[in-house]
């Protein structure tokens, strides 16, 4: 037997070997590039990748048309029964895991995130306040729009801040910084006066 015979199939299996190890190479960098730059909605990836929302809305569902009022509870009440009226699956972190009766907050900042549908002039955001639990006299609660602060929040009932102009299809963040305080959110609404 030819020496040179044997030699070929060795040096075909290291080139299809060598060709699977280039495509897997290939193939790892990819991944990784999708992993580094995903292409996904806002809400997945404020959801699953940053973490940013505590409740998973739904493609789509940060979109929000002016002067919806949302009840800041869960989809479903205590008995696991949908609830009727129109919930705020938008909250980001800082609220309580139970909101059965309303979204309260941890302590520190709580968030609430909009993608609004339409571009709308001198909006202004009400919220309504159903409990709030005062530790110390000094307690307040100060709400910013875009880290801009509009407005505080000293106790219970409605409460509405000028916001300005709001821009479609651009996120709109509400955050609720506490001091020393908790306090339960019923409802909110942004609407165009």
């Amino acid at each position: 037997m030819n020496i040179n015979a044997k030699k070929v199939p060795v040096q075909r299996g290291r080139l299809l070997l060598y060709a699977v190890c280039i495509l897997l190479a290939v193939f790892y960098i990819v991944v990784m590039w999708w992993g580094i730059t995903p292409k996904v909605g806002i809400e997945y990836k404020m959801y699953y990748i940053t973490h940013e929302l505590s409740d998973w809305p739904g493609y789509g569902k940060l979109d929000y048309i002016p002067g919806t009022e949302e009840i800041a509870t869960s989809r479903n009440d205590r008995d696991g029964n949908a609830v009727e009226w129109q919930t705020c699956m938008r909250k980001g972190q800082g609220w309580e895991k139970e909101q059965y009766e309303g979204s309260t907050n941890k302590g520190g900042v709580s968030y609430i995130y909009y993608v609004p549908t339409q571009t709308a002039d001198n909006c202004s955001y009400t919220v309504e306040i159903k409990d709030f639990d005062k530790s110390k006299t000094d307690a307040s609660v100060c709400v910013y729009v875009n880290g801009r602060q509009v407005g505080n929040i000293d106790g219970t009932g409605a409460y509405t801040f000028e916001v300005g102009n709001i821009s479609q299809d651009e996120l709109f963040t509400v955050s609720f910084d506490s001091q020393n305080c908790s306090f339960t959110l019923w409802s909110a609404c942004l609407w165009q006066r």
